[in-house]
């Protein structure tokens, strides 16, 4: 009965050393539902439309918002933030359109880009101030093209470049059907 318990212990001893070397080395591991669950990975890159990128939310009022209703995680961003993962879907020059049937890109109706009214808990979804935008060389619009539960542009609109850190790709994650 010893034996299982002391390989139990060893590999939780070893998980415990090696995700820091892991995090280190560019595994990000996502939790939420607005992309599969699991272990993306960290690419070497400039962030471009289409690609996968992971943020860090500005500390501002709606974020506050947010986070307190549980659509932000708790994590290591200023604030007190969970890092975000979603598509860049828009950058400068961008012509981006904001209505109740979806978000348009270029005229283009993003997927799974509809806001919802209410969250699950019935409680008002905030909205973008503008409902049509060319967007700055320092601007970006940010969606999930797999969630359409996910906190997204369709609720915070436009976020500055700055806040995103980095570009990842799937590595090892949970597939399940788009929602």
């Amino acid at each position: 009965m010893k034996r299982p318990l002391s390989v139990a212990a060893a590999l939780a001893i070893l998980c415990f050393l090696l995700l820091p070397l892991a995090l280190h080395c560019g595994a990000r591991i996502n939790v939420t539902s607005s992309f599969p669950p699991g272990i993306y990975w960290v690419v070497d890159k400039t962030p471009a439309k289409g690609d996968l990128v992971m943020f860090c939310p500005p500390e501002q009022p709606l974020f506050e918002l947010a986070h307190s209703r549980g659509y932000v995680g708790s994590g290591t961003c200023p604030g007190g933030y969970m890092h975000m993962l979603k598509r860049l879907v828009a950058v400068a020059d961008d012509e981006v359109d904001f209505a109740e049937t979806g978000v348009r890109v270029n005229g283009q109706l993003q997927v799974r880009s509809q806001p919802l009214a209410k969250d699950p808990s019935g409680r008002s979804l905030p909205r973008p101030l503008q409902a049509h935008l060319r967007l700055a060389d320092s601007e970006v619009l940010l969606l999930s093209d797999y969630s359409s539960l996910s906190f997204d542009g369709r609720y915070f609109g436009v976020l500055p470049r700055k806040q995103v850190n980095e570009v990842v790709r799937p590595w090892l994650v949970w597939q399940r059907e788009p929602r």
